[in-house]
């Protein structure tokens, strides 16, 4: 049998051979992982124990034998696997830089690297995100509505679901960290960020979610507790009826006006013709006026937030839902923003504001200048700015989280500025649109040009009512 040393740390922390017999292992006193980490790694060193000849078990020559303490080598292994996990968690989340022109721009500055690769020769310089709130509980009732005094506990109506929290969180807010990690840098910075959500709890809290996955503290300057890796980052909001922006709920009289003009449209008309049954059958079977397809659209929702909590849904509703309310149901949207004057006053007010950032950023490249604007709204919100680009498709239900992405590049080559539009269901790829008349990377004079009738120049002066005796309708629930 072969004798050998165990090593021991000393009081220095380096290890010492100590001989033993017949394998029995001196255990050395327990110290903390890292007091572990940092005395043995260091000092580690294979050594050789010559084994005494008197020793009568002893076969033959001296043995070498190399030994670690069990509780030193159980430690050293925990170790390497916390450091192999960390590091593969923080090169999967940001980024490993493939040059070293990417390890030179600590703020990210570097070229975006998407998806699909390497956008060749082109600089992102600015990003604009705006989506829809996560999963809710339902916002709207109708009075034979079985569950119309269900409190949905506990959310209460119209709250953000465990689900919908999950959901924005890791596939808008880590999506968005994973895309554009190292052009925002990992930092938060107040001077590069720029947020926004209209005046309701659930795009507020969809937004804090989305906040959390792209700006986690951990391993930055501004981690204030190891034991949670979130941050408060503020975000501005606009009470609903002075919302100018992702609602636009000030008053237009104007846009009242446009409304009335398209129920008169021929195609309209005839759209309100074919489902007059379908209206009536509705009125009668859920006590609730319906007799257009918004009214339509509220039903639907209210269906698929009382489905989606695991309700079970009235008798009546296998013969509507969701295959009749639905085709309806998109083309609602569509309705609400049907001509290019609607899309302007609807959809405008948030194209002019991210003009204007374009046209300050390429101004004035090395002043200081927002890298990404971040928006918490509606379904509504995602279509109206999507119609006012002129690419939204009204085949498509813009269900929770959707997504709308503008980004600003500048060409390395030329110096010239283009857009790219893109939209975004949770669990799908980033869908790239080319505005009609433009490329998909569209050079922001010709995106002015296209988009001149959908870009207000003067919103004010465009709501002024034709009919000075229009009255707005009182405002819905969002």
């Amino acid at each position: 049998m072969c004798y050998g040393a165990i090593p021991t740390l000393d009081q220095e922390g380096y290890l010492r051979g100590e001989a033993i017999g017949n394998f029995q292992i001196n255990r050395h006193p327990s110290r903390t992982l890292s007091a572990v980490t940092r005395s043995v790694l260091p000092q580690v060193r294979l050594f050789r124990v010559p084994v005494p000849d008197s020793t009568p078990s002893t076969p033959g020559p001296d043995c070498a034998m190399y030994y670690l303490s069990r509780r030193v080598l159980i430690m050293l292994t925990c170790s390497v696997l916390i450091t192999t996990i960390v590091f593969f968690t923080a090169y999967g989340v940001y980024g490993a830089p493939s040059s070293a022109e990417d390890l030179s721009h600590e703020d990210g500055d570097a070229e975006l690297l998407d998806h699909l690769g390497r956008r060749p020769g082109l600089e992102l310089k600015q990003v604009h995100v705006f989506f829809r709130h996560g999963q809710r509980t339902p916002a709207d009732t109708y009075p034979k509505d079985p569950y119309v005094n269900f409190t949905f506990e506990p959310y209460d109506w119209g709250q953000l679901t465990n689900k919908g929290k999950y959901s924005v969180y890791e596939q808008i807010g880590l999506w968005l960290r994973e895309r554009y990690g190292r052009f925002v840098g990992a930092t938060y910075r107040a001077k590069n960020v720029h947020v926004q959500t209209t005046g309701v709890s659930r795009t507020q809290m969809s937004m804090q979610l989305v906040l959390a996955g792209l700006f986690p503290p951990q391993g930055t300057a501004l981690q204030w507790n190891r034991r949670l890796d979130w941050q408060p980052i503020p975000y501005f909001s606009e009470p609903l009826s002075q919302d100018t922006l992702l609602l636009v709920r000030v008053s237009c009289p104007r846009y009242t006006e446009t409304v009335q003009e398209s129920f008169q449209m021929p195609e309209i008309k005839a759209l309100m013709n074919a489902n007059k049954q379908l209206y009536e059958n509705l009125t009668r079977i859920t006590g609730l006026t319906i007799a257009t397809p918004d009214d339509v659209q509220s039903l639907f929702s209210t269906l698929k937030a009382e489905s989606e909590f695991g309700l079970k849904l009235p008798a009546w509703t296998k013969e509507y839902y969701p295959h009749k309310l639905l085709p309806l149901t998109k083309k609602s949207y569509a309705l609400n923003v049907y001509t290019d004057e609607m899309k302007r006053l609807k959809g405008g007010p948030f194209l002019r504001k991210t003009l204007n950032e374009w046209e300050a950023l390429i101004a004035n490249p090395t002043g200081s200048h927002k890298k990404i604007l971040l928006y918490a709204g509606h379904d509504s919100t995602v279509v109206n700015i999507l119609s006012a680009l002129k690419v939204w498709d009204e085949t498509v239900l813009p269900d929770y989280g959707v997504m709308g992405v503008l980004e600003l590049y500048r060409d390395v080559s030329t110096g010239q500025y283009s857009v790219t539009v893109g939209q975004k269901q949770l669990g799908q790829p980033l869908q790239r649109l080319a505005i009609p008349g433009c490329t998909e990377v569209c050079p922001i004079e010709k995106l002015k040009t296209v988009l001149k009738t959908t870009i207000p120049t003067d919103w004010k002066k465009d709501c002024v009512a034709k009919d000075p005796t229009v009255v707005e309708p009182p405002p819905s629930g969002p």
